[in-house]
């Protein structure tokens, strides 16, 4: 009658709720109502009054109350007593978000006397699974796997709904009197989980059961050793009259033991995987009949949540010999493939290489063709990559894939070592690995091109020293070649002039006419110009800023003299840093710059003269400027007879390899522009501008 009832009640609750929500100061007063709200909805506070019988206490926070509707949780307020289960109460509340679906907060209760807690709703797994009935009394049904304390005080119950097992937590220790493994149950309780609380989701569904009073035997199981016996043949094949759920029994030679609660047995050709409920100490060789139930691992079945029954020592079993790993894997048209699972087994293969993992370390194995995962217990020396080893270990299929039809057939497979001494070097690899010669190969080449680097510094170094040895050498031979010449015209040239000023002086004292003083007295002045010229050419000769290479310095001794005549001004202007000249450039450079001047001053006339200097784009380039009277460029530096100026000139330019053009208009001054290509060797320039010079 509670049943139909609720029921009844729920059907029309849910569908008058979401209209009831449209009264403003609307008051909860059913469980459904709390159940139904949105999360926004249930953290805003909405005021609630239900009453109802509490079902399960997990702390104060955590109070079930179930009402005709259905059942939520409320949490009461700090250091108040909580009330018993079965308690009807009556309580105010308001509403708060829980971790996956609405409650109640603040909660005062008022306890109106006991009542008998409601029938659980009839459940599946995967109502459970999705949530349905979450935090709800339901009752299920299946066989019992297991049944383990988990402090004095509780109890984990592990029940096999079908093909899925549920955990149920029951609130009491295991009964010493009776052990439920195998039977066929009916549990009644409260349908609870874990939350993956960032996304509200539930993760994994279990049942909290208050007492072993809630738990009833359906059907009682035979005992272990009346358990129906098959072969590993039988595990989970078919039958016309199926297997069923409960336990089976089987015999079988333990090959290897994992852990403390995985065996593998051997009966005959099959082998087959065996999970212990309870550790229990067994060696290789031991053969023993074991209970337990039939379970599909990823490609073969085991049988899971076992016990043994009897144990008798023996040999332990070879390991079966693979010749390669295609036998493993299955050979294309093997009609039984992956037939290895679970055997202990003996492969050689080289070590492609290495690394660590939580459960020990994993080799790979290279056959002839396929590679494979083999895993080293702690304590096993690991090989080093190329070497052969032979290894005895069981084989595991780790994934299956859709083979032709209906068959599956191995995906990832890999060997499992029981024992350290289950990896066997055979031979070790060559010291030359790939990795080792490319290490040699690489420094032997980075080697190479230092060396080379090298090489190519030093001989950049000795064609530099080269080039400064005979820039120097030409330097100091051109050096004392024009101070052999300053001193054979000053030992010569300027003393004869000295000679023939002396005589024309003496000569004008003895001349009485006036035609020939004038002519003496002209002849004296010439004499005199040529000492000067040759004075000028002697220290051209003896200037040091043409050995060094210095192009404005040597400008301006030029500019210098030709102001000493104070009938015309020489400007040097440079506007650019400029690079050294070798000194043949330096002096052909300042005698065209001179004769430039000369000819400004002597035939157009000029006041003022300026010499502009610049280098761009490995060129210099110098203008001699004046604001002379200017000449027709066209007919003027035609050579004339006893001119030899501008040829001069010409010749100095091709010499250093100079283009010289001139331009210039009548009565608005002439242009000379010498332009002179630098090597970029010798384009290096000075650290400082100089400043212009007048």
């Amino acid at each position: 009658m509670f049943s139909s009832r609720f029921h009844v009640c729920a059907l029309f609750v849910a569908l008058a709720f979401p209209w009831a929500l449209l009264a403003q100061g609307r008051v909860l007063t059913t469980a459904l109502e709390v159940r139904a709200l949105t999360p926004t909805e249930a953290a805003s506070g909405i005021p609630a009054q239900l009453r109802g019988v509490v079902v399960f206490i997990e702390s104060p926070s955590s109070v079930f109350l179930q009402d005709d509707t259905s059942t939520t949780f409320f949490r009461m307020p700090a250091r108040t007593p909580p009330p018993a289960v079965g308690d009807e109460i009556e309580l105010k509340s308001k509403t708060r978000l829980g971790l996956y679906l609405p409650g109640l907060d603040d909660s005062t209760i008022r306890v109106l006397g006991r009542r008998e807690l409601p029938p659980g709703i009839p459940a599946q797994f995967d109502d459970l699974y999705f949530g349905r009935y979450h935090y709800q009394r339901v009752t299920v049904e299946g066989i019992v796997r297991s049944v383990q304390p988990v402090d004095a005080r509780k109890s984990l119950l592990r029940l096999a709904m079908g093909s899925r097992v549920i955990e149920v937590r029951v609130e009491a220790p295991p009964a010493s009197e009776r052990t439920l493994v195998d039977h066929r149950v009916r549990i009644t309780g409260l349908a609870a989980g874990l939350i993956n609380t960032p996304r509200r989701q539930l993760v994994q569904p279990y049942l909290r059961v208050i007492n072993w009073a809630e738990v009833v035997v359906v059907a009682a199981a035979p005992p272990a050793a009346e358990a129906p016996q098959v072969s590993a043949e039988d595990l989970l094949a078919f039958r016309v009259t199926g297997l069923g759920e409960q336990r089976v029994r089987l015999e079988g030679v333990v090959t290897a033991t994992l852990g403390r609660d995985q065996v593998f047995l051997e009966q005959g050709a099959m082998a087959f995987a065996v999970r212990l409920g309870q550790p229990t100490p067994l060696t290789p060789g031991d053969r023993v009949t074991v209970v337990g139930f039939p379970s599909m691992e990823q490609f073969s079945a085991s049988v899971v949540d076992a016990e043994v029954l009897g144990r008798t020592p023996g040999t332990a079993p070879a390991a079966l010999d693979v010749a390669t790993l295609d036998e493993l894997y299955g050979q294309r048209g093997d009609p039984l493939p992956g037939k290895h699972d679970g055997r202990l087994v003996r492969i050689v293969g080289t070590v492609r290489d290495s690394f660590k993992a939580e459960d020990g370390t994993t080799v790979l194995l290279q056959g002839d063709q396929r590679t494979i995962q083999a895993r080293l217990p702690d304590g096993a020396a690991i090989p080093v990559a190329g070497a052969v080893v032979r290894l005895t270990g069981i084989f595991q299929v780790d994934t299956a894939v859709s083979g032709p039809g209906f068959r599956s057939d191995p995906g990832l497979v890999s060997l499992r070592a029981v024992l350290p001494s289950g990896l066997e070097v055979l031979r070790t690899p060559s010291w030359w690995t790939p990795r080792r010669l490319s290490t040699v190969l690489a420094a032997l080449a980075g080697l190479t091109l230092l060396a080379g680097g090298w090489i190519a510094i030093l001989r950049r170094q000795v064609r530099r020293q080269t080039s400064a040895l005979r820039h120097r050498i030409e330097a100091e031979a051109a050096l004392q070649e024009r101070h052999r010449i300053a001193r054979e015209f000053h030992d010569t040239l300027e003393q004869e002039l000295a000679g023939v000023s002396l005589r024309l002086d003496a000569l004008a004292t003895r001349v009485d006419g006036e035609k020939g003083k004038n002519l003496i007295g002209a002849s004296r002045n010439l004499v005199t110009r040529i000492q000067v010229e040759t004075r000028d050419l002697i220290s051209d000769l003896r200037d040091p800023a043409e050995t060094a290479g210095d192009l404005l310095a040597a400008l301006e001794s030029v500019a210098m003299r030709a102001n000493a005549d104070e009938d015309v001004v020489v400007r040097i202007a440079a506007a650019s840093a400029l690079p050294p000249l070798p000194a043949g450039t330096v002096h052909d450079l300042r005698m065209i710059a001179r004769e430039a001047i000369n000819n400004a001053r002597k035939h157009g006339r000029a006041t003022h003269v300026t010499v502009q200097v610049e280098t761009v784009a490995h060129q210099l380039t110098m203008r001699v400027v004046d604001n002379g009277c200017g000449f027709e460029a066209a007919t003027a530096l035609e050579t004339k007879r006893g001119h030899f100026g501008c040829a001069g000139m010409r010749e100095r330019g091709r010499k250093i390899g100079a283009e010289i053009t001139w331009h210039s208009t009548l009565q608005k001054g002439a242009t000379v522009a010498v332009v002179v290509p630098i090597r970029p060797a010798e384009f290096a320039p000075r650290q400082s501008s100089p400043a212009p010079l007048v």
